[in-house]
């Protein structure tokens, strides 16, 4: 009887453990049915107006939290809700196939409860290819046409020459090419933020003669006052050498003067002579930079009396003045003089690449002018974007040219940005004292009835 009880027992034990693991079972399966069902599903379609844009909607049925899309090209969401992700516009502006995926999150707490779909979407063609003509207008050297012949979706356009892009964006547009050489032509197209361009060459084979009489004034100093303009020049001043070991001291005006319609710059001596600061004179900087333009300037040099002064008139990058060293700012001599050589003036440039302290200066060596001291001459400059012309009295008495090398960059080319004028009178030093200071020529005096600037204005 016993053992019957203890048989009888542990059956009734086996069974009832397999009854409570059976309702954990079905607990477990009531839950997991409890969840919400869901497949991820999308649809996509082609724009109705919009070129290569593709509309995506999230079509999966059953609750949702979380979406997020990965378009292929780039695009993506972060995980976001359900219902600012349930439809989107995407941009695809080149042809080609491209796996979209889009994850759901079907619980709001558990961020393991997701499921990804994956679709391939093929764009057939690119939204469009820009492209373009250029040709001679009919009857002229230096005027072409440009026409737009992109196919294809785009709502903007954008034409740049040389690096400046044109006032009009019209599908045909002309452009004023004024000087001999190479042009760079470029055609930008876009639609919304996305844009491609297309370049061409094109090339002009004579400068246009009338170009410079088309220039404007649009700065310049008669000298009419009774002072310097100080809204025009500044003074700067000092007694360092100027990285000429130069023996004057420049001051803040006591050397520069205005009457009678001139600027008189004027060395003196005040010491014992034939050292630092026993000489005193002025150098005027413009305030107002420019880039590109025809430059003027009538002066009359010193009365021939003897080697020591250096007059110059001449041009520096601004950027000197704002941590560019020289000779990388770059500099332009308009004219420069020293009275051990009378009757001969010269102009020259400095780069990085050609410089006189590296030996190797770009000028025109000593030009003889007979008259250079007894009377008022116009030293000029032309500067363009592809070369520069230096000249005296006439455009055409051209006595030094420097043409913007084909591979040009800041050391050789540091032309295409902001300089200012200089007028200034220094005394001995490595160029103008070559010969000696003699102390019985001060004072000497440089007189400049004028400084002009003149520029292409643009309609």
């Amino acid at each position: 009887m016993t053992r019957t009880d203890s048989k009888y027992s542990r059956w009734i034990s086996k069974l009832s453990g397999f009854v409570f693991f059976f309702l954990i079972f079905l607990s477990a399966c009531e839950k997991e049915d409890s969840k919400p069902s869901y497949e991820p599903e999308f649809e996509y379609s082609n724009h109705s107006t919009l070129g290569n844009t593709i509309i995506f909607t999230n079509t999966t049925v059953g609750e949702q939290f979380y979406i997020r899309w990965i378009f292929g090209n780039g695009e993506r969401t972060n995980r976001i809700p359900v219902s600012e992700g349930q439809t989107m516009e995407v941009f695809y502006p080149e042809k080609g196939e491209y796996e979209v995926e889009m994850t759901v999150w079907g619980s709001e707490s558990d961020l393991t409860d997701n499921k990804t779909i994956v679709k391939t979407i093929v764009v057939d063609q690119d939204v469009f290819s820009p492209s373009f003509t250029v040709n001679l207008k009919e009857g002229s050297d230096n005027k072409v046409i440009l026409v737009n012949t992109t196919k294809g979706n785009y709502d903007n356009v954008k034409w740049i020459v040389e690096g400046e892009e044109l006032n009009s964006a019209s599908s045909e547009v002309e452009a004023y090419l004024p000087l001999a050489g190479k042009y760079d032509i470029v055609l930008e197209v876009g639609q919304g933020d996305y844009s491609k361009s297309v370049e061409q060459s094109f090339t002009i084979t004579r400068d246009d003669p009338e170009y410079f009489n088309q220039f404007e004034l649009v700065w310049s100093d008669e000298f009419d006052g009774s002072t310097v303009d100080e809204n025009k020049w500044v003074h700067e001043t000092g007694m360092h050498g100027w990285g000429n070991n130069e023996w004057q001291n420049y001051t803040s005006g006591e050397n520069a003067s205005v009457d009678n319609g001139l600027l008189s710059i004027t060395a003196k001596l005040i010491g014992d002579g034939q050292q630092v600061g026993d000489y005193t004179s002025s150098r005027l900087n413009s305030t107002q930079d420019f880039t590109y333009g025809k430059f003027e300037i009538r002066a009359k040099m010193p009365e021939d009396k003897g080697p020591g002064v250096w007059p110059a008139i001449w041009m520096l990058g601004r950027s000197i003045q704002n941590g560019t060293g020289w000779p990388l700012c770059g500099e332009l001599d308009i004219m420069e003089y020293v009275s051990f050589d009378p009757n001969h003036v010269s102009c020259s440039i400095h780069t990085e690449s050609n410089n006189h302290a590296a030996g190797n200066p770009i000028g025109s060596g000593h030009v003889s002018l007979e008259t250079a001291e007894e009377e008022f001459h116009v030293y000029g400059l032309l500067w363009t974007k592809r070369w520069l012309k230096f000249y005296r009295d006439d455009v055409d008495n051209v006595f030094l040219t420097y043409n913007r090398p084909n591979d040009y960059n800041k050391s050789n080319w540091p032309f295409d940005d902001p300089f200012y004028i200089l007028l200034n009178m220094a005394v001995g030093g490595n160029y103008g004292g070559v010969m000696g200071v003699d102390d019985s020529i001060f004072p000497a005096t440089m007189e400049v009835d004028y400084v002009r600037v003149y520029q292409y204005v643009q309609e």
